[in-house]
Protein backbone atom coordinates (compact mmCIF):
# COMPACT_ATOMS: atom_id res chain seq x y z
CA UNK A 1 0.00 0.00 0.00
CA UNK A 2 1.41 3.32 -1.06
CA UNK A 3 0.74 6.57 0.85
CA UNK A 4 -0.42 9.65 -1.04
CA UNK A 5 2.23 12.26 -1.80
CA UNK A 6 0.71 14.85 0.52
CA UNK A 7 1.46 12.61 3.51
CA UNK A 8 5.10 12.48 2.46
CA UNK A 9 5.23 16.29 2.36
CA UNK A 10 3.63 16.54 5.80
CA UNK A 11 6.15 14.02 7.11
CA UNK A 12 9.01 16.00 5.62
CA UNK A 13 7.71 19.23 7.18
CA UNK A 14 7.34 17.53 10.58
CA UNK A 15 10.91 16.24 10.35
CA UNK A 16 12.21 19.72 9.47
CA UNK A 17 10.30 21.22 12.41
CA UNK A 18 11.82 18.66 14.80
CA UNK A 19 15.33 19.31 13.45
CA UNK A 20 14.88 23.09 13.72
CA UNK A 21 13.62 22.76 17.29
CA UNK A 22 16.60 20.57 18.18
CA UNK A 23 19.03 23.08 16.65
CA UNK A 24 17.42 25.92 18.63
CA UNK A 25 17.71 23.84 21.79
CA UNK A 26 21.41 23.26 21.15
CA UNK A 27 22.07 26.96 20.52
CA UNK A 28 20.42 28.24 23.72
CA UNK A 29 22.86 30.40 25.68
CA UNK A 30 24.52 28.95 28.74
CA UNK A 31 22.88 30.00 32.00
CA UNK A 32 24.73 32.89 33.64
CA UNK A 33 26.62 32.28 36.89
CA UNK A 34 25.47 34.76 39.56
CA UNK A 35 28.43 36.34 41.36
CA UNK A 36 28.29 38.45 44.52
CA UNK A 37 30.55 41.49 44.36
CA UNK A 38 30.61 43.67 47.49
CA UNK A 39 32.70 46.48 45.94
CA UNK A 40 33.13 46.42 42.17
CA UNK A 41 35.33 49.54 42.27
CA UNK A 42 37.84 47.85 44.60
CA UNK A 43 37.90 44.67 42.44
CA UNK A 44 35.96 41.45 42.34
CA UNK A 45 37.50 38.08 41.72
CA UNK A 46 35.27 35.45 40.20
CA UNK A 47 36.57 32.14 41.50
CA UNK A 48 37.34 29.53 40.29
CA UNK A 49 37.77 31.21 36.89
CA UNK A 50 40.46 33.63 38.12
CA UNK A 51 38.55 36.40 36.40
CA UNK A 52 38.90 39.88 37.94
CA UNK A 53 36.50 42.76 37.29
CA UNK A 54 36.47 46.36 38.45
CA UNK A 55 35.14 49.81 37.60
CA UNK A 56 37.41 52.88 37.72
CA UNK A 57 34.89 54.78 39.87
CA UNK A 58 31.34 54.32 41.20
CA UNK A 59 28.96 54.37 38.24
CA UNK A 60 26.33 57.07 37.72
CA UNK A 61 23.70 57.04 34.98
CA UNK A 62 24.65 59.14 31.95
CA UNK A 63 28.28 59.48 33.10
CA UNK A 64 31.08 57.46 31.51
CA UNK A 65 33.15 54.99 33.51
CA UNK A 66 35.66 52.27 32.69
CA UNK A 67 35.02 48.54 33.03
CA UNK A 68 38.24 46.57 33.37
CA UNK A 69 38.56 42.80 33.21
CA UNK A 70 41.61 40.63 33.75
CA UNK A 71 41.82 37.02 32.64
CA UNK A 72 44.94 35.57 31.04
CA UNK A 73 44.16 33.78 27.80
CA UNK A 74 40.71 35.32 27.26
CA UNK A 75 39.78 35.70 23.60
CA UNK A 76 36.60 37.86 23.73
CA UNK A 77 34.91 39.89 26.49
CA UNK A 78 31.51 41.62 26.34
CA UNK A 79 29.41 43.37 29.00
CA UNK A 80 25.77 44.42 29.03
CA UNK A 81 23.74 46.28 31.66
CA UNK A 82 20.09 45.85 32.66
CA UNK A 83 17.91 45.70 35.75
CA UNK A 84 15.98 42.66 36.93
CA UNK A 85 12.64 42.67 35.21
CA UNK A 86 13.51 45.79 33.21
CA UNK A 87 15.33 45.92 29.90
CA UNK A 88 17.38 49.09 29.57
CA UNK A 89 17.73 49.19 25.81
CA UNK A 90 20.66 47.97 23.75
CA UNK A 91 23.83 48.60 25.71
CA UNK A 92 26.17 45.72 24.97
CA UNK A 93 29.84 46.66 25.00
CA UNK A 94 32.80 44.83 23.49
CA UNK A 95 35.81 45.20 25.76
CA UNK A 96 39.05 45.85 23.93
CA UNK A 97 42.46 44.33 24.72
CA UNK A 98 44.54 46.50 27.04
CA UNK A 99 47.67 44.40 27.42
CA UNK A 100 48.18 40.67 28.02
CA UNK A 101 45.10 39.24 29.74
CA UNK A 102 43.57 42.70 30.29
CA UNK A 103 40.40 44.13 28.69
CA UNK A 104 38.63 47.46 29.04
CA UNK A 105 35.67 49.48 27.75
CA UNK A 106 34.20 52.90 28.40
CA UNK A 107 30.57 52.48 29.46
CA UNK A 108 27.60 54.80 29.83
CA UNK A 109 24.61 53.59 31.86
CA UNK A 110 21.22 54.80 30.68
CA UNK A 111 18.99 56.72 33.09
CA UNK A 112 16.11 54.84 34.70
CA UNK A 113 12.93 56.91 34.65
CA UNK A 114 11.74 55.04 37.77
CA UNK A 115 14.84 56.11 39.67
CA UNK A 116 16.04 52.55 40.28
CA UNK A 117 19.75 52.02 40.92
CA UNK A 118 19.90 48.21 41.13
CA UNK A 119 21.92 47.20 38.08
CA UNK A 120 22.93 43.82 36.76
CA UNK A 121 26.03 43.53 34.60
CA UNK A 122 26.15 40.43 32.42
CA UNK A 123 29.76 39.70 31.58
CA UNK A 124 30.46 37.27 28.72
CA UNK A 125 33.98 35.86 28.54
CA UNK A 126 34.71 33.35 25.79
CA UNK A 127 31.08 32.18 25.79
CA UNK A 128 30.74 31.89 29.58
CA UNK A 129 28.32 34.28 31.25
CA UNK A 130 28.52 35.89 34.70
CA UNK A 131 25.95 38.16 36.36
CA UNK A 132 27.22 40.78 38.78
CA UNK A 133 24.69 42.95 40.63
CA UNK A 134 25.81 46.47 41.59
CA UNK A 135 24.29 49.82 42.53
CA UNK A 136 24.77 53.15 40.87
CA UNK A 137 24.91 56.50 42.63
Amino acid sequence: MRLPRRYAWWGLLALLAVLLGWQMHLSEPEQALAVACPDIVARCELAPAGLQVRFDHPPRPLQKFQVMVELPGAQAVHASFNMRGMEMGFNRYRLLPDGPGRWQAEVLLPACIQGRKDWLMTLEVDGRRYELPFSSL
